[in-house]
């Protein structure tokens, strides 16, 4: 499996617009969890798990320090530490810091960064230490695929057979997060997180997306430009979760954690808003494109360019044909979790 980092020199950055508007619906629940975190002695450290190249993290990450610095006061000293993994474009993340016009660090002496290149399915942090944490668009990647699957490049439309290995690697996923975050937040911490989810009807909105790109790449191989075998291979090893398994494993027990609040709602997409507004179908399959390959390309292609961007160009030009086919909200999940 390649490692599911987003697309890389900033690319990321430029086309995450749709997880951005995602992670504005937990503005309030962000203040809400700001507001009840138990605020320790000393130095405070604020996580964002999963923060791939900064751009979506400078908004949240301002409301936590403002919030933190109205509770403890605004001389008290906050490291803020991004994870990912080892491969992340963690110079777009350096180059965000120091010169996005809407950094956290501009005008905080008291504020400091730093990275880790590490799963957060692993522990990070040292015990306690944690005050708040946060995570967008990052839960839903999988740590490991059981095997690739067979018919399809997105798990949640793998066969039936295959589900199960799939359901249990997402399983273990979640609850090894939830135990690391456990052993590393200071009782009462806070953690708040938005990640892919599937609604009642067991969609997560990216199944049309995702169809629509494995037609591509069947089309490329009967092309002559993807081998059969390079197409068996891929998977991109994002999987969205139900309310059911969100919840087991609070419902379980055995951690010092409770599960203060959860949404699972459709994520207004402003794509789709500028679509319906202006009927222009090609702006839809760029915003749509630019989406779709800022997170998945690099799990299917991996540091393969020529491949990358032929896919891009036929992928946009098949979803400007389909616009309405394509048009569909993203569901999420937004949780509050406390530490006892």
């Amino acid at each position: 499996m390649l490692e599911p980092v987003m697309q890389g020199g900033g690319y990321y950055n430029e086309h995450s617009e749709l997880q951005a508007r995602s992670a504005e619906e937990a503005s309030a629940m962000l203040a809400r969890a700001v507001a009840a975190v138990a605020i320790p002695s000393g130095p405070l450290l604020v996580a964002d798990f999963g923060s791939s190249q900064g751009r979506n993290s400078m908004r949240p990450m301002t409301a936590v320090l403002d919030g933190l610095a109205t509770r403890a006061g605004r001389e008290r000293e906050v490291m803020v530490v991004h994870t990912d993994l080892p491969h992340c474009d963690f110079s777009s993340l350096f180059a965000t810091l120091e010169e996005a016009p809407d950094s956290y660090r501009r005008g905080r002496d008291n504020v400091f960064s730093s990275v880790i290149g590490q799963s957060f399915y692993d522990r990070l942090l040292p015990a306690g230490s944690l005050t708040f944490g946060w995570s967008a668009f990052a839960l839903h990647w999988m740590s490991a695929l059981p095997q690739p699957v067979r018919a399809h490049i997105w798990p949640a439309l793998a066969e039936p057979d295959e589900q199960p290995a799939l359901a249990a690697v997402s399983a273990r996923d979640w609850r090894n997060f939830l135990q690391a975050r456990a052993l590393e937040l200071v009782p009462g911490g806070q953690l708040v997180l938005v990640l892919g989810a599937v609604d009642a009807a067991g969609a997560s909105g990216l199944e049309p997306m995702a169809d629509l790109a494995n037609r591509v790449l069947g089309e490329m191989v009967a092309e002559g430009a993807l081998s059969a075998a390079a197409l068996a291979e891929m998977t991109i090893p994002s999987r969205a979760r139900s309310l059911a398994e969100l919840k087991a494993p609070f419902d379980e027990g055995g951690l010092p954690l409770a599960l203060e609040e959860l949404v699972i709602a459709a994520t207004p997409n402003p794509a789709i808003m500028r679509w319906e507004a202006t009927g222009d179908a090609e702006r839809l399959a760029a915003d749509i494109t630019g989406f779709f390959v800022a997170a998945a390309a690099p799990s299917l292609f991996g540091d393969n360019a020529a491949l990358r961007e032929l896919f891009t160009e036929k992928f946009a030009a098949a979803a400007a044909l389909a616009p309405a086919e394509i048009a569909c909200q993203l569901v999420t999940a937004t949780m509050r979790i406390s530490r006892h």
